[in-house]
């Protein structure tokens, strides 16, 4: 038997809310006598379509119905194993396992999707630490400096001096791009392995699911037990 999901225990467990939902507090009807102080009919202002009563029958049903369910799932993910099957990985694991991978998967997921592409617009023409680089033409920076030169007048022998003013490098710069982005067929050879992981992790899970199930006696009587309690203290519904 295909064990129940989570989705309809969910779906369950919303019955019970809405359930919840319909108790009423009080109901008003108005009824019409004739002159001999006879009921002749009645309306009805407000409705309460079940007792509280009932409607706590109801929920204790369901809410056991769901323990219920629910301990026998825990106990079959334990015990019944799926196929994983993905690039040459083949193993037995059991729900909480691949539950696990799907966890792990998700994150990969994101790797994946979040690695860089190559750019295509790039005309490399070097490389820096074994990847592609641009390096664009060097930047030469100067300043200016001063010196004075001596030089002799003809007319004299003094030696004199004249400013000259002249240009000195101080520094190079260059600017240099570099890709760290992987080639586009390799990103898609990615994306596919991790998609097929992700299948390969939900085959294996609902191959487990179908390998049927046993409840939990021990917890199938803790919550029959906490139902009886409860309806202990309640008054029993009238008969309908």
């Amino acid at each position: 038997m295909v064990q129940t999901t989570f989705t309809k225990q969910k779906r369950e467990l919303a019955k019970a809310i809405a359930w919840i939902e319909k108790i009423r507090a009080q109901e008003v009807r108005h009824r019409n006598y004739n002159a001999e102080d006879e009921l002749q009919d009645e309306v009805r202002e407000t409705y309460v379509d079940y007792s509280p009563e009932e409607i706590s029958v109801r929920v204790l049903e369901i809410v056991k119905d769901v323990v219920s369910q629910h301990g026998a799932r825990q106990k079959a993910n334990s015990q019944n194993t799926g196929t994983f099957n993905w690039y040459g990985i083949a193993v037995e694991l059991t729900v909480p396992q691949l539950r696990a991978l799907q966890s792990a998967c998700a994150v990969l997921s994101e790797l994946v999707r979040k690695l860089p592409r190559r750019n295509p617009k790039l005309i490399y023409n070097t490389t820096i630490d074994h990847r592609p680089a641009f390096a664009h033409v060097k930047q030469k920076h100067e300043e200016t400096e001063t010196r004075y030169v001596p030089y002799e007048e003809d007319s004299t022998t003094r030696i004199r001096t004249y400013e000259e003013r002249y240009k000195v490098i101080t520094h190079y710069t260059q600017k240099i791009e570099i890709d760290y982005g992987l080639e586009v067929k390799l990103i898609h050879e990615l994306e596919e392995m991790v998609d097929d992981l992700e299948t390969a992790i939900q085959v294996a899970i609902d191959e487990a699911n179908t390998k049927g199930r046993e409840n939990d006696p021990v917890l199938d009587n803790v919550i029959d037990r906490i139902s009886q309690t409860i309806l202990a203290k309640l008054p029993s519904p009238p008969n309908q």
